[in-house]
């Protein structure tokens, strides 16, 4: 199929309704077959004759597509065949960051099965000639405020961690170490800025007298599991509120700013990386104490990744490099104080994962061994290994007088 075809209404029409069954199995809201000029379609389609044809289709079409389909609709991209992986991870490249891949499709001779980032199903329609379809939706769907409040609070009990599960040593090692990249001092008032369960700010603020605790998060679930947690450990003054990074609700009006703010692994679901920056350095106090980090999109296994899997969470194809970051504090008179890796990269993540999975955590403890040493060795050594761990911590002094 060439340009001018992928242009032609009709032709956009016919196809999409060959493919009808497969998308309607699949649970893709289709358009009304005689509606075929809207400009809020709930299904636009790019077709090609092959994987690198439809590279080609894409970079003429995208714009269309994305001018014409609705906010919460769905892009398929299809191409005949059993299409590999790493195509359709070039497929998933060249319409980031307008759109973000969320399911496979394949279709043959024996029916059809879908793929999303966690799970796979059979669909329950007829088998065809040989077919691959990437669905995406639109970026600023997938990352908006109701997707993103929807999600946490769906997933907000397996990212706190269960004590005794295979596991939950290297999660709460991961964030102590986070939290302990800086300690406040007595009755100092810090803010964890997007909490998640709260682990990171509880263990920064964990045994220090008359401090007080702020954390937010989007998700309401999230706040009643780290309002639980924080009141397990003892923090002697707690509040927790929600909100999002570009307009976050600490303090409120005639509220202090804040000693010491941590952020973990929040920038990479931020829908404007500038606006989540200037909320977060918004919270601090003249020459107050900031922690910050997220995962590292220049590591060994995240390049891995996107090489080879068509399919990843928004936050890794969003994900922000700590050099970035940096540059864009330091501008604005942040004094850089430490920087360091921790998470090894692949394979030690599957090799936990299979741990966890199919051995109940026989290897955790050498494993999480393997983390600690390392990571102390690349911190001693100034973070000169830093592309061989997923994440990165930095910390830093805000300026005395905000530029």
């Amino acid at each position: 199929m060439n340009s001018e075809e992928q242009l032609s209404p009709p032709v956009h029409n016919t196809r999409l309704e060959a493919l009808r069954p497969v998308l309607a199995a699949a649970g893709v809201e289709l358009d009304p077959t005689d509606d075929a000029s809207r400009q809020d379609r709930k299904v636009s389609l790019i077709a090609g004759a092959s994987a690198d044809a439809l590279l080609t289709g894409i970079r003429a079409e995208k714009s269309r597509v994305l001018e014409e389909l609705a906010f919460g609709g769905c892009l398929v991209l299809a191409a005949p065949g059993d299409i590999s992986d790493e195509s359709l991870a070039a497929w998933r490249n060249e319409i980031w960051p307008d759109f973000h891949a969320t399911s496979i499709i394949r279709v043959s001779a024996n029916g059809a099965n879908q793929r999303t980032i966690s799970a796979k199903q059979s669909l329950e329609v007829a088998g065809g000639e040989a077919e691959t379809l990437l669905l995406a939706h639109r970026r600023d769907w997938v990352q908006s405020p109701e997707a993103t409040v929807e999600k946490f609070d769906k997933n907000a009990a397996g990212w706190n961690g269960e004590a005794g599960k295979p596991g939950y040593a290297h999660h709460r090692w991961m964030r102590r170490y986070v939290g302990t990249f800086a300690r406040p001092n007595a009755g100092e008032r810090v803010l964890d800025f997007g909490c998640g369960a709260g682990w990171c700010g509880i263990e920064t603020t964990a045994d220090i007298p008359n401090v007080s605790l702020s954390s937010f998060d989007p998700s309401p679930e999230m706040i009643r599991i780290t309002e639980g947690n924080a009141r397990a450990a003892g923090i002697p003054e707690f509040i927790g509120r929600t909100g999002f990074g570009n307009a976050p609700p600490f303090p409120a009006e005639g509220e202090e700013k804040y000693d010491l703010v941590i952020s973990s692994g929040v920038v990479s679901f931020a829908p404007s990386v500038e606006e989540f920056l200037e909320g977060l350095v918004g919270t601090l106090k003249p020459g107050a104490t900031l922690v910050f980090g997220d995962i590292n999109a220049n590591s060994r296994g995240f390049r891995a990744r996107r090489r080879a899997r068509p399919l990843l969470p928004v936050r890794e194809m969003n994900a922000q490099t700590a050099e970035d970051m940096r540059a864009w504090l330091e501008a604005r008179g942040f004094q850089h104080e430490a920087t360091a890796g921790y998470q090894l990269t692949w394979p030690i993540p599957e090799a936990m994962y299979f741990s966890e999975r199919r051995l109940k955590g026989l290897l955790g403890f050498p494993l999480l061994l393997a983390n600690r040493v390392l990571a102390g060795v690349n911190r001693l050594a100034a973070n000169a290994f830093s592309n061989q761990f997923d994440s990165w911590v930095m910390r830093f002094r805000a300026p005395e007088r905000p530029r």
